[in-house]
């Protein structure tokens, strides 16, 4: 419960969604989080160059300052081009320690009756937690600024009302720091999840669920140069639903539209892992088995085709299916091309058959 409540709506993901979900949110605040240590460290330049013209000659705690201010500025300037994430978490924490130490200064040299000099401290809380992302980190790094307040009121020779005012605001500051962190978590998770959704619109054929042309393209052509990467050989099958129009045209176009989502189904039951269908426009669907052979290829089409028969059987619908298997050279363009050349012997030689490319002899009538 109260993971959900700091964490937001990432915290009701599955582990693997969650740690996609960190990855992502890392990899979009880097820029800002890079900015934000370069500021820190110039305002801490800033804030030495003041106490230089201000305090005569350079004490001890002044040159230890400068030390510090130098490593802030270091570090900011090589965290914005680290990319490990362990390398970005250890040089942030060492960043936190010495932005700490170099705060810490002069608020130890101001021994007086006030805790004016730690309000610097407030702004931590809300301007560092809204870009952390992992809980560790987050928590982690809210333990060692409490840490050091903590150890600068102990020390404050402030009036007590004060010190707990102090102590109340910030309480205050880190309250909103972990709100804006929650809210920025969640608005991160929706927009991904509006992206997610109009990118399934976009790729999707609203009748039957299965991957439109644009989709087909996008996906298989990935999918085909990663089997071929890995020594697979891909088949292609290009399906036509026979007569279809004749169909529309006797029992209305609600009933091609059944037949047009039962194929969808059909097909999609049938997939493995890795394997894409779509459908490409009308009647005609198109499916990609990465890793198949001539044989394989046509089982599969065959048990499609008997599937389908099975269900479209009061209709008299049936398929005729072209298959081609990938040769040296071939783009999914060319695979397509000659299975549709395969579907359209299987028209010709009366429709209801499976035929693989450059071997018409080799036709099953079903």
């Amino acid at each position: 419960m109260l993971l959900h409540v700091l964490e937001g709506e990432v915290a009701g993901m599955a582990p693997h969604e969650r740690r996609e979900q960190y990855r992502r949110q890392i990899q979009l605040l880097h820029k800002p989080m890079s900015n934000l240590l370069l500021a820190m460290a110039m305002l801490a330049a800033l804030h030495l160059v003041f106490e230089l013209v201000v305090v005569a000659g350079v004490p001890p705690l002044l040159a230890w300052q400068s030390v510090g201010v130098a490593l802030l500025g270091v570090m900011a300037v090589r965290y914005r081009h680290v990319v490990s994430l362990r390398r970005r978490r250890v040089l942030g924490l060492a960043f936190l320690a010495v932005l700490l130490a170099c705060l810490s200064v002069p608020a130890l040299k101001w021994a007086g009756s006030s805790v004016v000099p730690l309000a610097v401290f407030l702004l931590l809380p809300v301007t560092w937690l809204p870009l952390l992302v992992k809980p560790h980190m987050t928590f982690g790094g809210l333990a060692m600024v409490t840490a050091v307040v903590g150890v600068l009121l102990w020390r404050c020779e402030a009036p007590a009302g004060e010190c707990q005012l102090f102590a109340l605001y910030y309480l205050v500051s880190v309250g909103a720091g972990l709100l804006l962190r929650r809210a920025r978590s969640n608005l991160a998770t929706r927009l991904d999840k509006q992206v997610e959704t109009l990118w399934q619109r976009a790729v999707s054929d609203p009748l039957t669920g299965l991957l439109n042309r644009q989709g087909w393209m996008n996906l298989a052509g990935t999918a085909l140069a990663d089997a071929l990467g890995s020594g697979q050989t891909p088949a292609v099958l290009f399906i036509d639903v026979d007569f279809f129009k004749r169909t529309n045209d006797k029992h209305g176009h609600l009933a091609g539209d059944d037949l047009l989502r039962a194929l969808g189904r059909i097909i999609d039951a049938r997939m493995g892992p890795g394997e894409y269908c779509a459908r490409l426009g009308g009647e005609e669907f198109a499916c990609l088995l990465p890793d198949s052979s001539a044989q394989h290829a046509e089982r599969f089409a065959l048990r499609l085709a008997a599937d389908y028969r099975l269900h479209a059987k009061a209709l008299g619908s049936t398929l005729s299916i072209g298959i081609a298997v990938h040769q040296d050279g071939d783009v999914l363009n060319d695979l397509l091309a000659r299975a549709d050349a395969a579907l359209y012997e299987a028209k010709h030689r009366g429709r209801d058959q499976v035929v693989l490319a450059n071997d018409d002899s080799h036709a099953h009538p079903l």
